[in-house]
């Protein structure tokens, strides 16, 4: 019961992330899941309800996109999604060439979800600690060196180009493929760019939709990753993304452009540091704060 409790509460915050408060807080969804349902079968999830819920999103920010970042963007991303595939491939199946592998096992595999060796589980494991690691180090440093800005060089502004938001997109791309959890990395360039808020989460809403969506052809591709069972339970609990959506929705129209900028920085911080600490204690915050209840 507690286990589709912080599901349903994961959706909803997801919700409100895509909707209202850009793609950093919506990383909690991520571990909320893998307590709910183990870290293969929660990744598994989530996909098809994170495009739920940016089709919600996109519905509420339609037309409000910048379309040079998109293209910014796009080219970097694409190669990201492909690399981070071919890293999935790798860490669920392992080294097989898809020509020697025994396509007459991959239905076997989808419906009963197996797939994953012991070896496999503690590499996707590992790989997955590291990657979290890299993205929370990134979002904390990210969040002071903008403090350490605003006083030494308050003049100062970040201008993104082709070449860094080849490298973003890239980063992106990887991350979103193997851990669902880019939103602080898009939320560095994004927020550099100058945008009103309206636009950034135009931008943001839209940008991670089209990720998601590419994301499906490796995710389905993939032996053993997404099975019949994934897609039932992600449809029982896609009833509640629309909740989330109006609500992020809501609270985004309220909110000054300063206390909006802030927002979305503690978001990148706490969500940051949250990586860090699980990295470094195996301790879950969210399981912890669920254990008290």
């Amino acid at each position: 019961m507690l286990g589709w409790g912080l599901a349903i509460l994961g959706v909803v915050i997801l919700g409100v992330a895509k909707s209202g408060f850009g793609g950093g807080v919506g990383i909690v969804a991520v571990p909320m899941f893998a307590i709910a349902f183990g870290a293969q079968r929660g990744t598994a999830i989530l996909l098809p309800l994170l495009i739920a819920a940016d089709i919600f999103s996109v519905y509420h920010h339609w037309g409000t996109w910048d379309k040079k970042v998109l293209k910014t963007l796009t080219p970097g991303t694409l190669v990201g999604i492909a690399v981070g595939s071919v890293m999935l491939w790798v860490i669920v199946v392992g080294w097989i060439w898809p020509w020697n592998f025994d396509w007459s096992q991959w239905h076997k595999q989808a419906v009963s979800g197996a797939g994953l060796t012991q070896q496999a589980k503690a590499v996707k494991e590992n790989s997955a600690e590291a990657l979290n690691l890299v993205t929370g180090v990134v979002s904390v440093l990210y969040v002071l060196l903008d403090q350490v800005r605003l006083r030494v060089a308050p003049k100062w502004h970040f201008k993104p180009n082709a070449k860094t938001g080849f490298v973003a997109g890239g980063a992106v791309g990887v991350i979103s493929t193997l851990a669902h959890a880019a939103g602080p990395v898009a939320a560095i360039f994004l927020l550099n760019q100058g945008l009103p808020r309206a636009v950034f989460m135009g931008t943001t809403v839209i940008y991670f939709f089209g990720i998601n969506v590419v994301k499906l052809v490796p995710y389905t591709a993939i032996p053993g990753l997404i099975n019949w069972d994934s897609v039932r339970v992600g449809l029982l609990l896609c009833m509640f993304a629309p909740l989330g959506t109006s609500l992020g929705a809501w609270l985004c129209k309220r909110m000054s452009e300063r206390f909006f900028r802030s927002t979305i920085l503690v978001i990148t911080f706490v969500t940051g540091l949250q990586l860090v600490v699980e990295w470094a204690t195996g301790v879950k915050l969210v399981q912890l704060v669920a254990g008290w209840f």
